[in-house]
């Protein structure tokens, strides 16, 4: 609980205040009726307002009737940059509107402190990277909770973890600031002493993260993706961003490996964090991994001032990327713990769902499903399947994300162009975008005229139809939908049965 004086305190201890209006006054110092007003809740959604919430207008189409809503709800007071007193009603006026400069920023330092400070009772671990974020955090959190038992919680866009055993499903990379601060408090509560988590480009851009420090930062690569007019306007902005979490971060660790190393290093150097290195064994990191087969690859440790990792180890999930994956997520963990033994068994029974899972029949057919997305991921993931399945053909399923990463699309046609031999262009999350649209884009960027090319913009026919073609020997590939049982449609989750599950059920219908 917090008053309205403290929360005007916090907003001016951060630079974020500008006034506040009560029926149609504007004060700097708030008046001290309002002042000792107590908020009891936070909400941005109006359609989850009680008494003694305060309510933000966040969001660039922001309608005035929900503030409307949210005070005829009982809101306590409402926060926004803009002045709506023209589009309220006389009643309405008399519920105090605080002006700020950022309303984003504003919600992370009241969330922040409404909640008590839950970050500062973690240690928290965060990952960037154009890939791999998921993977890393599920490797992680899997090597802490077989050293340190259930006290290791995780936010991934997948699902989330707050008590260290059941999870839900997630919606964002990165919660919005209301969303992760409470998360938070609920991790602390349940007794989490750990909390590794994806920190998305949109979280620094959008102030999701905004006051948040890192005892550890994981930058894992980086290649220009999210590049549109609603993401970032430029690849110098997406990668501005991302290396927000070096500045945010105690202890950085970089692939040694990664695209603009020396220019994130610099930052890392010049801010005073300490840095860490891990990558291949062609590269002068501190952690190096040498990859053998079958998920199987070799550690040794070349910095005497680091604990110390060796030994063979093994990841369950295929492709030789994973091997740097596993290794940024060894390194954290032996910043943490000495004993680095066990890391071998947590990494080994390391799952992740919708990532790279296989699936079989008496029939001779295999399907795997995975989340890949962008270039680099479904390139080593389409070069492994052809590896591993040499002898039949290779039938992708995908999509690309309607309204946003627009250059994805170039890269899409391009890995289906130097791997797939079918194609068959369907709906991911299409949000006000044409699915149509979006795969014949695609479809003039695959230039290898042996892959056949099919468009179906029914996710699930589609599906069905790569099963039906599929032959003894061929390999399907479910692309960017994994597990998850929602496609976003004209702004809302529609429901979906999920490709794992679709797949699965295929599976057995087509068993001999």
């Amino acid at each position: 609980m917090l008053t309205l004086k403290e929360i005007t305190d916090l907003l001016k201890e951060n630079g974020l205040y500008k006034e506040i209006i009560i029926d149609g006054d504007w004060y700097y110092t708030v008046p001290e009726k309002a002042a000792r007003a107590e908020v009891t809740d936070l909400s941005y959604d109006s359609r989850k307002v009680s008494d003694g919430t305060l309510f933000f207008c966040k969001g660039l189409k922001f309608n005035p009737e929900y503030l409307a809503s949210a005070i005829k709800e009982g809101a306590t007071a409402a926060i926004s940059e803009l002045v709506y007193t023209d589009k309220l009603d006389q009643e309405a006026q008399s519920t105090p509107q605080i002006i700020v400069t950022d309303v984003q920023k504003a919600m992370a330092v009241i969330a922040r402190h409404f909640y008590g400070c839950p970050d500062e009772k973690l240690e928290l671990i965060g990952f960037t990277g154009t890939k791999g974020k998921t993977t890393s955090v599920y490797f992680t959190r899997h090597i802490l909770a077989h050293e340190f038992g259930p006290v290791v919680g995780q936010f991934s866009s997948i699902d989330e973890c707050v008590d260290g055993k059941n999870f839900i499903e997630a919606h964002l990379t990165t919660p919005e600031s209301l969303d992760l601060f409470r998360m938070m408090k609920e991790a602390v509560d349940n007794g989490m002493k750990y909390l590794a988590m994806e920190v998305s480009s949109q979280a620094y851009k959008k102030s999701r993260v905004y006051g948040l420090h890192f005892n550890i930062g994981v930058f894992l690569n980086i290649s220009p993706d999210h590049i549109s007019p609603v993401e970032h306007p430029t690849f110098d902005d997406y990668l501005w961003c991302k290396s927000q979490i070096i500045v945010n971060s105690d202890t950085v660790i970089l692939n040694r490996d990664m695209d603009y190393y020396e220019l994130l290093a610099q930052k890392a150097h010049e801010l005073g964090k300490k840095l860490i290195t891990f990558g291949s064994d062609e590269s002068d990191a501190d952690y190096r991994y040498h990859g053998k087969d079958h998920g199987y690859f070799d550690v040794s440790t070349h910095n005497d001032n680091l604990p110390e990792v060796t030994g063979e180890f093994r990841v369950m999930i295929p492709g030789h990327f994973n091997y740097s994956n596993a290794l940024a997520a060894i390194t954290v963990s032996a910043q943490l713990k000495d004993d680095t033994s066990d890391f071998a068994q947590g990494l080994k029974e390391t799952k992740v769902p919708g990532r790279m899972e296989f699936l079989k029949n008496n029939a001779g057919m295999v399907a795997c499903v995975d989340y890949a997305h962008n270039y680099l991921s479904l390139s080593e993931s389409f070069k492994f399947m052809k590896h591993e399945y040499p002898n039949g053909r290779l039938i992708v399923v995908i999509g690309a994300a309607g309204g946003k990463a627009e250059s994805r699309r170039k890269d899409v046609g391009r890995a289906l162009s130097e791997y797939a031999d079918v194609a068959i262009l369907t709906s991911e999350d299409n949000f006000f975008e044409d699915p149509h649209h979006i795969d014949e884009t695609i479809k003039e960027h695959i230039t290898n005229p042996n892959v056949k090319v099919i468009i179906n913009v029914d996710r699930v026919a589609a599906i069905k139809q790569a099963f039906e073609m599929a032959k003894p020997g061929d390999a399907m590939f479910m692309a960017a939908k994994g597990r998850e049982q929602f496609m976003h449609e004209n702004g809302r989750d529609i429901p979906y049965v999920g490709d794992y599950q679709l797949s699965q059920k295929l599976m057995k219908e087509y068993d001999k």
